[in-house]
């Protein structure tokens, strides 16, 4: 079915009276005819023969019969072309969408399945296509239907790749891709500029544009509560120390000793008061140790001789206090009259010098006492004390040689060494 310019029908009586009425109907409207209107029957893709693609199922294309081409081209439309899906039982259900390929069944269009399901048809049901001029698309808003996309490496990328398949983008449609053999759905919450054709939804022609796209939260995604990282564990934990536990000689948080506020007195040995030396203990040996605490385990009574003065109170001396007769806490016993000063103290003497021998009397004698030669005789030592060395004996012993022969044989006569 198609439409004039006037939007006359072929059949209206213009057409019929054509060659009387001086070009209305005829070759010359054939010409001026420029919308394209058509009713077909619609199939999803799974109907289609051949092999499932996956830029037919997951697109945003239709394919069209081979008739469809004729009347485009004879219609001289400019390309590319798209078209306005409408139902006709239904006429709030439209969507948009272009041509991929002409290879249809004559009378039978084949939709991807999100195109059938939002135009709320069934197989082979009637649907209307009109062809349609759509302004360029500037910014589109998109929400994932499942939390799972949030997970892909690079949804930006992912998506871009996805949206070549589409020619055009209509506002409120819940349109398929497909990536890793898993599919996502994505709802088209806005577009810029909205422009709606004949009471349609706003649509967007996304063909060799610079198209803005917002990401919405995901439909089902919840923000994960923030929690702080737990402190690092202290010495005491790790050597699984109560903290909390009274423990009688120990200065931390919670012991006797480290508790705020004055010390108990012996009224606080009551049921419900604080009670020390009570606790749990460990030995060096391992072993564990519990105290049965003051309450139970009495002070000693003083022996009435002894000097030791028991009071609650601090005893603090003053110099007021020595005017009166109370007596210090270490009272020192001095008769009247005299002070102490602490102990005597042995002053220090230093230690006798030892004697410096003189130059006229030598300590020792140097180089004195026996010996042995190399020829194996024995020599007394003789005393060396610098130019003062022993004088030689007087009279040194004469060696007598004897008598001997030559070598011819001629006999020596004696002779003494001076």
């Amino acid at each position: 079915m198609f439409y004039d310019e006037d939007g006359m029908l072929p059949n209206a009586p213009g057409g019929l009276f054509a060659p009387n009425f001086g070009g209305m109907g005829g070759p010359s409207s054939r010409r001026n005819r420029r919308a394209y209107d058509e009713y077909l029957k619609a199939y999803s893709m799974a109907m289609l023969p051949g092999k499932e693609r996956a830029n037919v199922s997951y697109g945003g294309k239709i394919i069209l019969p081979p008739s469809s081409l004729a009347n485009l081209s004879d219609l001289d439309l400019d390309g590319p072309w798209c078209f306005q899906l409408k139902n006709p039982s239904n006429p709030a259900a439209t969507t948009h969408g272009g041509v991929l390929e002409f290879i249809a069944e004559e009378g039978c269009a084949h939709l991807p399945f999100w195109m059938m399901r939002t135009l709320r048809l069934n197989e082979g049901d009637p649907i209307r296509i009109t062809s349609t001029t759509l302004v360029k698309g500037q910014f589109v808003k998109l929400q994932a239907q499942e939390k799972e996309f949030i997970e892909v490496a690079d949804p930006k990328a992912v998506l871009e790749s996805s949206l070549r398949n589409f020619s055009a983008l209509t506002q409120g449609d819940i349109f398929e891709i497909q990536y890793n053999m898993l599919t996502f759905s994505f709802l088209i919450m806005e577009v810029k500029p909205e422009q709606s054709n004949a009471g349609g939804a706003p649509g967007i022609d996304v063909i060799d544009t610079d198209l803005e796209v917002d990401f919405a939260t995901p439909k089902g995604y919840v923000e994960p509560v923030w929690t702080p990282a737990a402190p690092p564990p202290t010495m005491a934990e790790k050597l699984k120390i109560d903290l909390n536990n009274s423990t009688p000689g120990s200065s931390r948080p919670g012991s006797s000793l480290g508790m705020a506020g004055p010390v108990a007195g012996p009224s606080s040995e009551a049921p419900g008061g604080f009670d020390p030396f009570k606790g749990s203990g460990q030995t060096l040996a391992g072993r564990k140790t519990k105290g049965k605490g003051k309450s139970v385990r009495k002070i000693e009574a003083v022996d009435p001789s002894s000097t030791i003065i028991r009071t609650d109170k601090l005893l603090t001396m003053t110099t007021d206090d020595l005017e009166n007769d109370k007596r210090a806490p270490a009272p020192l016993g001095l008769p009247f009259g005299k002070l102490f000063f602490g102990y005597s103290v042995v002053p220090y003497k230093e230690p006798d010098a030892p004697a410096v021998p003189s130059a006229e009397e030598p300590s020792s004698t140097s180089f004195s006492g026996g010996g042995q030669t190399l020829a194996g005789t024995s020599r007394p030592g003789t005393s060396s004390q610098g130019p003062s060395r022993q004088a030689p004996s007087a009279a040194k012993p004469k060696t007598h040689w004897g008598k001997g022969n030559t070598l011819s044989g001629r006999e020596t006569i004696d002779i003494d060494e001076d």
